[in-house]
């Protein structure tokens, strides 16, 4: 991987993040907070198969990440995980008591 996405790897060890066996989390990361040219790369690194099955199925990205994939890809935002509503509801009682 090139250089310059190393600082949106701040946590993880750099060096040792594979492009293919750990593209699932890369492309979770770039997709979220990459800027122009990272997405570039992602762009010319990943097959649309790839993108699509982290953009749909990653509940990680924020729902500005997932309008803007929605946008791209003209998907239906019903087919993105970031885009549903948690599955636990806030104002539900645990007890009916």
């Amino acid at each position: 991987m090139p250089s310059f996405l190393r600082k949106y790897f701040w946590d993880v060890s750099f060096d040792s993040l594979d492009s293919r066996n750990d593209s699932y989390f890369i492309l979770e990361r770039l997709l979220e907070y990459g800027d122009a040219r990272a997405i570039q790369w992602v762009l010319s690194q990943y097959r649309d198969e790839e993108l699509l099955r982290v953009i749909k199925t990653s509940p990680r990205l924020s729902a500005k990440t997932g309008h803007f994939w929605c946008c791209y890809y003209h998907l239906q935002e019903d087919e993105l995980k970031c885009l549903q509503p948690p599955s636990h509801r806030r104002d539900s009682k645990y007890w009916n008591y």
